[in-house]
């Protein structure tokens, strides 16, 4: 058994727990929300994408046989896999109408990669596409900046809004925020040199598992910091109490809040996920 078979096989293992860990922390929030809870399902389906992807080339032995020919292969399921995380992330930051440009972005990207390998097969009339493997690569990054673009101009959006409406804590999101970027750029950075070099692979692949655990480590943490505004309004009403009994100006000023109309401060407590 040799050390590119161990790589893979530890890949496959570390996909699935965390795919299992994040799909599973559903079960302990105390409150859902629905927009976050898309993204956390989309991330799932993107751990058992990467975990299926090891799979294959442990039984095939793609990448064993030539590094070439392992990088088509990765390249046809990361694509789609860092989409779907990176979907899952600004799924969180922004509106359901630039959520579905995204999509169609992302979409056609990899449609064109998929044009571009059958090209290549039709051609070469094997896996060995030669000069498609290179635009495939170029493609895949395109893909991945294009999305860390628009993840980081959402996050800097709703950071400047949290920043000025929350009267929350904001450390879980902006932990989160900076894993999201952290993971993106690392497979940007990475994924080129990694998939045409296995001697690089055992340097860079571990590094760009930690970051991944660490990203979802923050989007389980993000989540378990929801609370409904109702709730904090709830808690903040009973430790009021006390001032408004003895007349203290603090109590008016915490009532006055509370009967704001929608859209002032009662929505601006909550920890922003988006909405529904």
């Amino acid at each position: 058994m040799d050390s590119l078979f161990l790589l893979q096989f530890a890949c496959f293992i570390f996909m699935l727990i965390n795919g299992l860990f994040v799909g599973l922390s559903h079960l302990h929030v105390r409150w859902e929300n629905k927009r976050y809870e898309r993204s956390r399902w989309m991330i799932v389906v993107a751990m058992i994408g990467l975990a299926i992807q090891y799979a294959v080339q442990m039984v095939f032995g793609f990448r064993a046989a030539d590094d070439s020919l392992g990088a088509v292969i990765n390249i046809l399921v990361y694509t789609p896999c860092f989409s779907l995380i990176s979907l899952g992330i600004y799924n969180i930051e922004t509106t359901r109408s630039n959520l579905r440009k995204m999509i169609l972005m992302c979409s056609g990207i990899y449609a064109a990669i998929i044009v571009v390998f059958c090209v290549g097969i039709s051609l070469h009339h094997s896996l060995y596409i030669r000069e498609g493997l290179y635009l495939m690569l170029a493609l895949f990054c395109l893909s991945v900046l294009y999305c860390i673009y628009m993840i980081i101009q959402e996050m800097i959006r709703r950071k400047n809004m949290l920043e000025t409406m929350a009267a929350t804590d904001l450390l879980p999101y902006v932990r989160y925020s900076r894993a999201s970027v952290i993971i993106l750029w690392l497979a940007v950075l990475a994924m080129p040199i990694a998939i045409f070099s296995t001697t690089l692979l055992y340097i860079v692949g571990p590094a760009v598992l930690l970051a991944l655990l660490f990203f979802n480590l923050t989007f389980i943490a993000l989540g378990s910091s929801y609370i409904p505004t109702e709730e904090l309004l709830y808690k903040e009403e009973e430790s009021m109490k006390p001032n408004v009994e003895c007349g203290a100006s603090g109590g008016k000023s915490f009532f006055g809040w509370a009967e704001k109309p929608a859209g002032g401060y009662h929505n601006a407590y909550e920890p922003d996920f988006g909405g529904a």
